[in-house]
Formats: structure tokens, sequence, C-alpha cells
């Protein structure tokens, strides 16, 4: 079993997704570099961040191809890859809850697009249309463990909101974390 802090090793992409880019620096770096922040004494003077955080979790985000290192070595360039714009959907959507329920519906910035339209609200939709937290289910991926499959199959028995494994098998471990 992982330890409380190593993420990586858990059967789920959420887990492996905060490793990442979980902490609150990480994530605001990558909202700089959206902002445009492409400098390291540009975002240390943005965030208020101290030097050495701001360098290791620089070199995550470089190590984990979130941002790519570009220019000269003594006064490096920080850009988003396509990993990294990819993550563009998550922030807007934390944005968003924030502007609601911490910010009092009073959002201290407003996404738009190029035109200057506001971003409609991030949301889960499937081929019917929009999804509602009370209609989402969770089901077992094709990279689910021994694990997260007894995990499903405990939660199924309980009640949880999952669609239950096809074949249950006697084998499993009946642990009750993913």
């Amino acid at each position: 079993m992982p330890g409380k802090t190593d993420l990586s090793e858990l059967n789920c992409s959420l887990a492996r997704t905060l490793e990442v880019v979980g902490d609150w620096w990480t994530l605001l770096i990558v909202r700089d570099a959206f902002l445009g922040v492409c400098r390291f004494g540009d975002f240390q003077k943005s965030l208020g961040i101290a030097k050495n955080i701001l360098s290791a979790r620089l070199e995550r985000l470089v190590a984990n191809g979130i941002v790519e290192r570009d220019g000269p070595a003594k006064r490096p360039l920080y850009r988003l890859t396509e990993r990294g714009r990819a993550l563009l959907p998550a922030m807007v959507a934390l944005m968003q809850w924030g502007d609601k329920w911490v910010s009092a519906d009073q959002p201290p910035v407003l996404v738009t697009d190029e035109n200057g339209r506001q971003v409609t609200s991030v949301r889960l939709q499937s081929a019917a249309g929009d999804v509602g937290a009370d209609a989402v289910r969770f089901r077992l991926g094709p990279g689910a463990t021994t694990r997260t499959r007894a995990f499903f199959e405990e939660l199924s028995r309980s009640g949880g909101r999952t669609v239950a494994p096809a074949k249950p098998s006697p084998t499993r471990s009946r642990r009750i974390a993913p």
C-alpha cells in the first residue's frame, strides 16, 4: 500500500492526477502560465512564493510534461505543453466552483472567449445531454486492478452509486479502499 502522501500508486486517475498537480502552488503556477506568465521572476512576483518552492514546483511540472523550459539557461521561459493546456477545463471548473461557493457569486476573474463572451459553466455531458450529480455512476474501467474491483464490489453491496461488476469473483480481496 502506498504511503500517505504517495498517491501515484493508487488505482485511481484522480489520485494520480493529484500526485502531479494537486498542491495549491502547482495549480497557481499553471493558472499563471495560462495568464501568460512565463519567467521564474514573474511567477515569484505574482504568487509571492519562495524561490526554493517555485523552483521545485517548476521542475516537477517540467518532469511531468505539463510545462516545458525554453530559452537561455540563465533566464528560461516556462510554457504550457499540450498536456498542460489540457488542464484548462479542470482549472476553469475549479474557478467556477469557487466563484459560486467561495466568492459569493462575485468572481474576481471572468473567463471569456477571444470576443469577450463569458465561458459558460463547465458541465458533465453524455450523448443524451447534461448529466447532473445525482445521475452520475462510476463503473470499472479497463485499468481496474483486483483491489479496485473488490472496492466496487463492496460499494455495490452497500448501496454505493456504482454499476456492479459483471462477474464478482469469490477470490478477490474484501478491502474497501480503492
